[in-house]
Order: structure tokens, then sequence, then C-alpha cells
């Protein structure tokens, strides 16, 4: 025997009647409780987007986020301030500038290349390295570690 559509409806309707709950007026269903992303996620989607706002291209970093935003948004100063000078950006007076910068706010030992085709090695200090382009150049910021160089005591001389 073949049942018809609507009845085979109607036989669903009565099964989802009987599990819907009426609570008594005043009282609520408990809400689960907001999930958080985690503060490296919502750091990464900050990074995300000052680079789509400074139109940055970050190649490879070992470098916490607030220092590779400095230096995103002051390559992009820099950039800017040397297009309004002249339509061609002199590379070595970017990477100069961006080298003091990053010496004068987190220490000695930082180095700066800047240019539209090269290639690198480099060693670098744990979590102090960022390599990204903006617009035509690409930048490779990196900092090195620093050892006191130890001067041989002078030998004294004997009298005889």
């Amino acid at each position: 025997m073949e049942r018809s559509q609507s009845e085979t409806g109607r036989r669903r309707m009565e099964k989802n009647k009987e599990r819907v709950q009426f609570l008594p007026p005043g009282r609520m269903l408990p809400v689960p409780p907001m999930v958080r992303p985690p503060a490296a996620a919502t750091n990464e989607v900050r990074l995300a987007a000052v680079d789509v706002e400074l139109n940055i291209r970050l190649r490879s970093a070992d470098m916490p986020g607030a220092m590779q935003e400095h230096a995103f948004r002051f390559s992009r100063a820099l950039l800017d301030a040397n297009n309004l000078e002249s339509k061609n950006p002199n590379p070595t007076r970017i990477a100069m500038s961006l080298k003091k910068e990053f010496d004068a706010m987190y220490g000695i030992a930082w180095h700066c290349i800047v240019g539209k085709s090269y290639g690198s090695f480099v060693t670098h200090s744990s979590g102090r390295f960022v390599y990204f382009s903006v617009d035509n150049l690409s930048f490779l910021l990196f900092k090195t570690e620093v050892q006191p160089v130890k001067r041989p005591t002078p030998l004294r001389k004997l009298k005889a």
C-alpha cells in the first residue's frame, strides 16, 4: 500500500511537534559562551590588513607582529616621501634610513638590503628577520648577534 506525499509530510510534522519544547515565560535557554580566536590569530589578521592597506607583500618573517608593522609602515613612508622628490627611488638611501630607524628603536646590529632583484643568504638572530616587497622593491631586514671583541692584553717587557 502506497502512502501519499501529504500523509508522509503530516507524519513528519507530528514527529517534529513532539520534539518542540516550550519554556515558561521569563525562562531562556542557556547560551553557549563566545569562543574567541586565539590572540595570535587576531594579530595575524591585523597584520594582514596592514599589508593590504599599504600594498605590501610579505615573503618571509621571523619577527614579532609589532616590529613587522613598524617595518612596513616606515618603508611605505620612505617610499612615499621619495616619490615626492623623484620618480626613481634610491634603494641605498631607503635601506640606510630603515636600518638607522631599527638601530635606534631595537638596538644595534640591524642590516637592510633593498633592491629590485637580488639573492641572499644571511644568518640572523632568532625572531629578527623579515623579507617583504613594497611596490616593485624588495626589503630584507635582519639583526645579527653582537659579541664584544676581546682585545689581548699587551705583553709586558721584562727587565734584564
